[in-house]
């Protein structure tokens, strides 16, 4: 269109030039604005059906999943075809019809309905629509953010397209769109691969032990991050990804790998790590009490709280920081983790705890590494989380870091209450 546009206002311009070198016939002036209407691209919207569901205007072409795209052809004109897709409350999408598979010179309005209400209707709402933000005169929604969740139509069309083919992708923006039912299970392909890997273990002689993992081992084997990182590649590489996989790999990760991975600790029946008792050293007890001097006379009033354990250490593989650090919480806090509902959060690393930590507890962070490393290991940092009330208006806000450093198998369950006064 902007080609076609662009001629057609250079024809008028040439026209008003003469003109002005002799008088003009007022009944033969050129109307430049109506002319470029007239010029301009047709989005050629569904037209409103009597039922009142859009989907009814329009040739149903089936699910668009996140992640991923169709490709398709009109086949007459107008034409309308439409595409559900499916996003949880939040979701930020990008909705394109792409340059690459679609026809040269296609010409296209792209257009966003729903939810689908309780009755299956998406209704004749329009949510959002684009003409030619896209590649020549292809359509793009770029960013589209969804505050509802719920199954939404995505309808192309056109006025001129008849034999041109098209290819409509969609794409999550903010990592949020996966409806989180998706994370409450493991799925059954990451769920096999641990099960393979384990079974293996079990069963097969380990040429450097001189025998068979046990399944405590074959465990902790199969289900570090090494595993879920190819995990997650395998299932999110493939030609038709998991539709979890839109939300990207820190969300897999925290969300998913954790529940794969109590799922098969219950199941093998290893249970959490059986975590050794280590006295604390007297320049962790000093500087731990030099932290605490420093949260008495801040601003907030805090306390520290420390543990140190030793992790029984598998010949060829390290533990996991997940599994340490589900056993740490247990062991650190007991029926209170449970109580109080800690939430894991993002792992950290060392340099960011000091972030979190190092206005109060400075000495202890230095302390760490040389009492419990070996003085050239990167630590580990896990970190959870929960606040509850402790007086009308008020509240504790509860952090647990499990710091592990993974070569000399020793760990540090580091507590810091915050308290809202």
């Amino acid at each position: 269109m902007q080609g076609r546009l662009t001629q057609s206002l250079g024809w008028v311009f040439s026209a008003v030039l003469l003109g002005a070198c002799g008088p003009t016939d007022p009944a033969e002036a050129v109307d430049v604005s109506a002319l470029a209407e007239h010029e301009q691209g047709v989005l050629y919207p569904p037209p409103l059906p009597p039922s009142g569901d859009i989907v009814d205007s329009t040739a149903f072409m089936g699910p668009l999943h996140l992640g991923g795209s169709v490709q398709t052809q009109f086949t007459t004109q107008p034409q309308y075809l439409s595409f559900a897709f499916n996003v949880a409350a939040g979701a930020q999408v990008k909705l394109e019809v792409t340059h690459l598979g679609s026809s040269m010179y296609l010409d296209t309005g792209l257009f966003v309905y729903g939810p689908k209400d309780a009755n299956g209707s998406y209704g004749t709402t329009l949510v959002a629509q684009d003409d030619d933000a896209g590649y020549g005169q292809l359509s793009k929604l770029a960013s589209l953010s969804l505050p509802q969740g719920g199954e939404y139509l995505a309808v192309v069309s056109t006025g001129t397209g008849v034999g041109k083919r098209f290819r409509l992708q969609l794409g999550c923006l903010n990592g949020g769109c996966v409806d989180p039912a998706l994370f409450a299970t493991c799925d059954l392909d990451v769920a096999t691969r641990i099960e393979v890997c384990v079974q293996a273990l079990v069963e097969e002689v380990d040429p450097v032990l001189g025998r068979p993992y046990t399944a405590a081992e074959a465990f902790a084997a199969c289900t570090d991050a090494n595993d879920a990182y190819a995990s997650y590649l395998a299932e999110c590489a493939a030609p038709q990804p998991k539709p979890w996989c839109t939300s990207g790999q820190q969300a897999f990760l925290q969300r998913m790998w954790p529940v794969c991975q109590d799922f098969y600790r219950a199941y093998y029946g290893v249970g959490p790590l059986a975590l050794g008792n280590l006295p604390l050293s007297g320049p962790l007890q000093a500087a731990l009490a030099a932290g605490n001097g420093h949260c008495k006379t801040g601003e907030n009033w805090c306390d520290g709280l420390l543990a140190t354990y030793t992790v029984p250490g598998v010949t060829t593989v390290p533990q996991s920081l997940s599994q340490v650090a589900d056993a740490v919480l247990y062991a650190a806090l007991g029926q209170a983790a449970d109580h109080y509902r800690f939430e894991r959060m993002p792992d950290l690393t060392y340099a960011r705890l000091g972030e979190y930590t190092g206005r109060w507890f400075p000495e202890l962070l230095q302390a760490f590494p040389a009492a419990l490393g070996n003085g050239s290991e990167t630590p580990l940092v896990a970190h959870y989380h929960a606040s509850y009330p402790v007086a009308p208006g008020a509240k504790d806000y509860h952090h647990l870091y499990v710091v592990l450093f993974p070569q000399s198998y020793k760990v540090a369950a580091f507590q810091v209450i915050q308290h809202e006064i």
